[in-house]
């Protein structure tokens, strides 16, 4: 599955995409604002890759790829189901998440690319309700949650570690 914008391409999550994951998620500042805000090590990487590989098999959506020019890995945009208590909403979700390439930073694809899955998200049936968590002191990510029509739903503290959850529900034509 391909999803295309003016400037980007979205592949559906593959084995392909285990190098390009575990190279992002070995930045520190991309890995800042994510969990333990660690590198992650070489067996998390798998481990969180082969949950995206069941994730599309069990429900026909997850992760995608984003590429910036053929053949390159500039980033990742997410979706996974939540459950009512996993969503920290009391009702089902599909979270949405993103990390882009330092090297790609400051070019607008957070936003393109967030904008385009969660366009296909709400048009292909996959979710009635985003949900995002994010780190207020992350400007960059609150200004894509804002951009996209999220309302901030609460704050909590995890792990010493301020977050917020925001949610947008799909709309009513």
């Amino acid at each position: 599955m391909l999803i295309t914008t003016e400037r980007l391409t979205l592949h559906a999550w593959s084995e392909a995409c285990f190098d390009g994951l575990f190279a992002l998620a070995q930045l520190p500042e991309t890995v800042r604002y994510v969990g333990t805000g660690e590198r992650w090590s070489h067996e998390y990487t798998l481990v969180k890759h082969r949950a995206t590989l069941a994730h599309w098999t069990e429900h026909g959506f997850g992760w995608f790829a984003v590429s910036a020019a053929p053949g390159s890995f500039d980033g990742v945009v997410s979706l996974v189901r939540r459950t009512a208590t996993e969503s920290g909403l009391g009702r089902p979700a599909v979270e949405m998440g993103w990390w882009i390439a330092p090297s790609a930073w400051g070019r607008g694809y957070a936003t393109e690319a967030t904008m385009a899955v969660r366009d296909r998200a709400f048009a292909s049936g996959w979710a009635d309700r985003l949900l995002a968590v994010y780190e207020p002191a992350n400007k960059p990510s609150a200004r894509v949650v804002e951009k996209l029509g999220f309302t901030v739903h609460s704050k909590f503290v995890l792990d010493g570690r301020v977050e917020q959850r925001a949610v947008l529900e799909r709309p009513h034509s």
